[in-house]
């Protein structure tokens, strides 16, 4: 797997899509994106107790997801040009059924302001108080039993 092409899709992903959540705060967003370098994404990639997933459309990586054998979701990020286009329900369909294939019956994230929307769609439900994020953002605990 190459990185690079996923890292940048990461990287879009949180400045292009996740406005709502840095609110174009330059330290925010420097700090969201510290650990989205190809160095990183090669550690995700080796690491034995996580699942790394790449959705691709049209021959073109749409989206990089991480799930670790804790049962959180520690990636689902949906490149700007395929927001809409189902490589984000993929991508969280593979991660959750990574959870199952672990024998996990639940699984949790931090969801974004901005994928509020989409989790409640797919069966994520509140879990927790918000709590601070990098630097202005709120992370909203979600869940999601399997079984």
């Amino acid at each position: 797997m190459d990185a690079p092409p996923a890292v940048v899709v990461l990287r879009r992903s949180i400045t292009e899509l996740c406005g709502a959540d840095h609110l174009e705060d330059a330290a925010t967003l420097e700090r969201w994106l510290s650990n989205k370098t190809a160095a990183h994404f090669r550690r995700w990639l080796a690491d034995p107790e996580s699942a790394l997933y790449i959705a691709e459309l049209e021959a073109t990586i749409a989206g990089v997801g991480l799930v670790h054998q804790s049962g959180e979701i520690r990636l689902c990020y949906v490149s700007p040009d395929f927001q809409r286009a189902g490589a984000g329900r993929a991508l969280l369909a593979a991660l959750e059924e990574q959870a199952r294939d672990w024998g996990l019956e639940s699984v949790r994230l931090d969801s974004s302001r901005a994928a509020l929307t989409f989790y409640a769609r797919h069966g994520y439900v509140p879990s927790g108080a918000p709590t601070p994020g990098f630097g202005v953002t709120i992370c909203h605990p979600h869940s999601k039993q399997l079984r």
